[in-house]
């Protein structure tokens, strides 16, 4: 009875397919189409694969898939079968080699127990009060060392308590003698006052100013930038179109700076007169 290498690779010759020619076709890799057709199933590969790569290949050469699996496998239970009976073989030999090493090692043992005895020598500790007790008489050494450290210890602590003692007497003498004033906390509190100062000079100034308005009316476009000379605050900085009015609350004389002259106007509080800047180009006025 022919193998399934053999008969799939009769099959691939007769219609004259070449391996690679057969791998390209059923991108299965050449080397695992030799293995097939040489009966070797022992790549490193689960089962399911392999039996798909079998079936691909009788497939695309036209011979019966299901056969050809049945077949293998029949062939895969029958090289298990082997495969256990070998197992069972080398375990009966292997315990027939260590039943003869057991014996070997009863042999051995029983040779050392029925060994001659040379007698036996005594390692047991000698009683107090007897002959051999020695210890009692041996007057007990004392270890210079040990007291040379704890003298070495107890100098140390007394050297850092004296040193501690010291730094507290000088921070006390520090703190009685040292001034009342701090240059840094008095040179605060000028700073202090001095910002305060600005702040009430502001609220006086304004209090002076009321809230009043200005108008800006563009006619082209036009950039214009308003500044409150009170504090120097920006009220408007803007791109004006032509057509677009801002009206603008402020508090004492405004700065107006413009990029064209004859495209802006300006009307002040209740006034109903615009005022058109003489220059055509960039400039700057005063409102008051």
């Amino acid at each position: 009875m022919q193998s399934i290498g053999e008969k799939i690779e009769e099959a691939r010759k007769r219609k004259g397919i070449s391996l690679s020619e057969a791998a390209e076709a059923t991108k299965i890799r050449s080397d695992f189409l030799y293995n097939i057709e040489n009966n070797q199933y022992d790549y490193d590969l689960p089962d399911i694969y392999k039996r798909g790569f079998i079936k691909n290949y009788a497939r695309y050469l036209k011979l019966n898939s299901d056969k050809i699996l049945a077949q293998y496998q029949e062939q895969q239970i029958t090289n298990s079968r082997r495969r256990k009976k070998d197992k069972a073989n080398s375990d009966l030999f292997g315990n027939n080699l260590d039943i003869n090493s057991a014996n070997k090692d009863e042999v051995i043992s029983d040779a050392f127990q029925n060994k001659p005895s040379f007698g036996k020598i005594n390692l047991d500790k000698p009683k107090k009060g007897s002959v051999t007790d020695n210890t009692s008489s041996v007057p007990t050494e004392t270890h210079p060392e040990l007291s040379n450290k704890d003298l070495y210890i107890k100098s140390g602590i007394v050297g850092i308590a004296t040193l501690l003692f010291v730094l507290l007497i000088i921070w006390l003498i520090q703190s009685i003698f040292q001034p009342d004033t701090n240059p840094s906390m008095a040179l605060n509190t000028d700073q202090s006052s001095s910002a305060l100062s600005a702040v009430k000079n502001s609220s006086q100034l304004s209090n002076e100013y009321a809230i009043r308005e200005i108008t800006i009316k563009a006619t082209g476009i036009v950039y214009v930038i308003i500044r409150q000379k009170l504090d120097n605050k920006t009220l408007l900085s803007k791109k004006l179109i032509e057509g677009e009015v801002q009206t603008i609350k402020r508090q004492g004389p405004v700065e107006i700076a413009f990029t064209k002259g004859n495209l802006v106007q300006f009307i002040a509080d209740d006034s109903t007169d615009p005022y058109i800047p003489v220059v055509d180009g960039h400039g700057r006025i005063v409102v008051p």
